[in-house]
Formats: C-alpha cells, structure tokens, sequence
C-alpha cells in the first residue's frame, strides 16, 4: 500500500501548516535535485514530497485527501487531463503556475534563466525555497483534480420532502397514503397512529438519485394536522369541555359525551363545581413508539338556566334561604 502524505512528511495527520511546513523545508533540503545531482530516486523522492505538501498546505485539497484516503484521492488525482492533473514535478519551486485553457490546466514556467534556473541559480532556488515555502498561486476550486476526486466519490442522494394534511380522526386511527415518486412509480407509506402535527413520516431510499453508483435519499413526508371542532389536543391527551345543568352538577348526573372510539356515559358527581376536570382513562391517542394511550380530559362548564318563569325563580329563592352561606367569606 501507498505511503500516505503525511507519512511522506513525516508528520501526524493533525499536523499544524507551520508543522508542515518545517517538515517539508527539512525533507527538502536533503532530497532536491541539485543536492543530488544525477539521483534519480532522490528526485522522484523530492517530487512525492512536494506533492504532498501542496495537497496538505491547501486547506480544501486536504480535506477531501483526509474523507476519501489516500488511495482514492491519488486514483481521482490520475483520472485529470494528462494523468495526475493538477500536479507539477518541480514547478512550484520554480516559481511557475497553473492557468487554464483548451486543453486543460497547463504549467507555465516563469523567472527562469539559462540552463533552466532563475538569474541568481541555487542560491535563488534555496532562498525562494526555505523563505517562501512552495510558492505556488494555484486554484482548485473547479479544477480538473477536484471533479475527478468528487467523481470518484459514491455518495447518497439528497432527502426529498413532502407534506401532507390529514383529519384529526387520521391523526388518531392511522392512515395510509398512495404518493408518486420522481419516477411516476407509486409509494404506499402507512401514517402511524398517534401522530402529531410537525410529525414526519420516512420512507427509506425515495428520495433523490445518489451520485457515482451512491444509495438513493429517503421521502419524508411531514404532516400537518387539521384542528377539530370539538376536540383539542395536549400531547397523547384529548380535551373537551362537556356543558351540564346546575341541577346535574348540583345532584349528580350520567350524561352522554362524545370520544374517538364513540360515544361513551360519563357520570357527573354531585357539587362538581364549574371548570372541574373528569377523566376518562384510556381514551386519548395512541402513543407513538410506546405502549398504551393518552386519556380524555372532560372540563365541565356549568349553564345557568336562561328565561326563567315565576315557578322556577320561586324555587332559586326558596334555595338561597335553605343554603345562606356566602361562598366568598375567606376568599379575599
């Protein structure tokens, strides 16, 4: 297997810029060409350490080497224009730069005197070498290398998002829904029982192509649940205000109360004052990823007779003389 970048440079793979750079100026100095005149495996060597460098000092370049690995990145890196695309034996140091044009990206080599060298020879090399570090100007962003690298790169598909409205006795029962997806095909998903608004809904591997060979995303399909005329709701609990008559709060009563399974009786005690909270177990939603149900929660609302005739006030009078006591005394 390949020896990685960085164990080309010798360094951690959490290695700072300036810890690379200190590690490629040392590496540098003893492998170049002009130090080993006639050497060809230490100017290949110099090569394969300039190279890393470049890709571990350019910041985008570096963290598509450290998500893909080295083997990928050096196979994306092959399938450029002209094979490694993007790469340069030694232009860097030389002072040259990359600039684009028909045929791809093209190197062009500046500053250089007679025999290849820049006017002040070695020297100049050195000095531009360990005071300037590599020199390079190059830009990425687009490049030959970088569509390649992603080219290379299976990746998943993009989720795609759906929304639906359903009834409040939906929400509470379940549904299920036919839908199309991108491809005209059709897609059954189930609606769980018990769901709330802002609920979402997954349907594994419906959702956008992936890219280079990648999985499909996921359909979500986010609900949206209609109020109801009576019913309210407050978590897996369901609400509802239930109007009685003095007389039914007064001597107890059984009256008949609506539910999402039907109708139920619902016994009133005697003296139930108004705003009273009754509860019937077991009567809210389905809990959703759990067992059991919510309950219903029944908030009785006294109603003071209206148009009452003479009999009738006769006999709130007479009640008030049976039942003198001031409900307000130690109240305030």
């Amino acid at each position: 297997m390949a020896r990685s970048f960085y164990e080309l440079l010798g360094v951690d793979s959490t290695a700072s810029e300036a810890e690379l750079k200190k590690a490629y100026r040392k590496l540098a100095r003893k492998c170049h060409p002009d130090v080993n005149p006639g050497d060809a495996a230490a100017a290949e060597r110099f090569k394969e350490i300039q190279r890393a460098y470049n890709v571990l000092t350019d910041k985008q370049q570096r963290e598509i080497y450290d998500q893909v690995g080295h083997e990928a990145y050096v196979a994306g890196a092959r399938a450029g224009p002209g094979g490694a695309a993007g790469y340069s034996d030694m232009g860097d140091i030389f002072g040259g730069g990359f600039s684009r044009g028909p045929g791809g990206y093209t190197y062009t080599y500046t500053g250089a005197g007679p025999g290849g060298m820049g006017q002040g020879g070695i020297s100049d090399l050195f000095e531009q070498l360990f005071n300037q570090g590599h020199g390079s100007s190059r830009s990425w962003q687009g490049s030959p290398f970088a569509n390649a690298q992603r080219a290379s790169v299976r990746q998943r598909g993009p989720d795609r998002q759906h929304s639906v409205n359903i009834t409040f006795e939906e929400a509470f029962h379940g549904k299920e829904l036919t839908l199309k997806d991108r491809q005209g095909a059709t897609v059954k998903v189930k609606i769980p029982a018990g769901i709330d608004s802002g609920g979402k809904v997954r349907v594994a591997g419906k959702g956008e192509p992936g890219l280079n060979g990648g999985p499909p995303g996921d359909l979500l399909i986010v609900v949206t649940v209609q109020d109801h005329p009576y019913f309210r709701r407050k978590g897996d609990n369901i609400l509802l205000d239930v109007p009685v008559t003095v007389a039914e709060a007064a001597l107890s009563a059984t009256v008949e109360v609506p539910t999402l399974d039907g109708k139920v009786q619902l016994k009133v005690p005697a003296g139930t004052k108004g705003g009273s909270e009754l509860r019937l177990r077991n009567r809210g939603f389905p809990r959703l990823n759990a067992r059991g149900r919510g309950d219903q929660l029944v908030k009785i609302e006294i109603v003071m007779p209206q148009n009452l005739d003479m009999r009738s006030r006769e006999l709130l009078r007479e009640l008030a003389r049976l039942n003198p006591d001031n409900p307000r005394v130690g109240k305030w």
